[in-house]
């Protein structure tokens, strides 16, 4: 009978492809561990090492093994967790992900009030770049994340907690900065700053989609993969760029910020692994949305 730690002593194995180093890391003597995985192979029917060269590998059924091992523990990992969280998701850990141009709006406030509310979860935050977001939460690396909506929502669940429109930001001496508003195909002949598609596809659809609708294509003259960089390029007299409407809050001496006219939207979400059982999601997405509509009563989603 195959037991959990037949399984933790063949990847520590695995992982340091040394019997003497494993033993070691284990707290064990090397004989009795050499036995353990050599029974464990017996019950598989399959060789896992590779002992014929100097130093041992893993031959293709441990490799195969050892991917599937891996889901093993992650559910383990997330049955801990779970355990840990009450069905309500008043206690446990939460780890959230976030993106930076959130920091300048919703974030602050929704982890002030989740952590007066839920004072026993232990709540982590991360900023991430959305891409990468996206594929942690897939992952489970990370429960849940504050970002603008994937391209593939697939293996996700979501709720939205506001739309914002994006707005012009300009170099304080440009041609256009003392108009009050501007519409995009005022740009048309200035080179952009922007976030690269493989960074956060849908907001970058959104901005070349909105720059053809007014007739041009935009010269994409430099890409950054924080909201933050590209303002402080803007700054710089090195474009111009289409920015969420929170990044107003950087209040840069350097650059100005122009409503645009028929301005496209951007959604925020709060976006998840519906396979995730962790409790403390939902606390989390409630808050979320609840705190937003004190924020920003007009701009509320249900």
């Amino acid at each position: 009978m195959i037991e959990l730690r037949h399984l933790t002593y063949f990847r520590t194995v695995a992982e340091t492809l040394h019997f003497g180093r494993a033993a070691e890391l284990l707290h064990i003597s090397q004989p009795p561990l050499t036995r353990q995985i050599a029974a464990l192979e017996k019950e598989l029917g399959a060789q896992l090492f590779d002992r014929s060269k100097r130093a041992i590998q893993l031959t293709p059924a441990g490799k195969y093994f050892y991917r599937d091992t891996t889901e093993i523990f992650k559910a383990l990992e997330r049955a801990k967790r779970n355990a840990a969280s009450s069905s309500t998701g008043k206690s446990g850990a939460l780890r959230v992900g976030f993106m930076m141009s959130s920091a300048y709006n919703i974030l602050p406030s929704v982890t002030r009030h989740y952590s007066a509310a839920y004072p026993e979860v232990d709540m982590r935050l991360t900023e991430y770049v959305p891409n990468l977001l996206a594929t942690d939460i897939e992952d489970e690396k990370v429960d849940v994340g504050v970002m603008y909506r994937p391209e593939d929502c697939s293996r996700l669940d979501s709720h939205t907690i506001y739309a914002e429109p994006l707005l012009a930001v300009l170099p304080r001496d440009h041609r256009l900065a003392g108009q009050a508003s501007i519409s995009v195909a005022q740009l048309a002949d200035d080179p952009f700053i922007s976030i690269p598609r493989a960074i956060a596809p849908v907001v970058f659809d959104i901005i070349v989609s909105h720059c053809r609708a007014s007739g041009f294509r935009p010269t994409i003259r430099l890409e950054a993969n924080l909201q933050q960089t590209i303002v402080n390029l803007v700054g710089e007299g090195l474009g111009v760029a289409l920015v969420p409407t929170s990044m107003q809050a950087m209040h840069l001496d350097t650059t100005v910020f122009k409503p645009l006219v028929n301005a496209p939207m951007v959604e925020v979400a709060v976006i998840w692994n519906r396979e995730n059982t962790n409790p403390c999601i939902r606390t989390f997405a409630d808050t979320a949305v609840q705190v937003w509509r004190k924020l920003r009563p007009l701009a509320s989603v249900g």
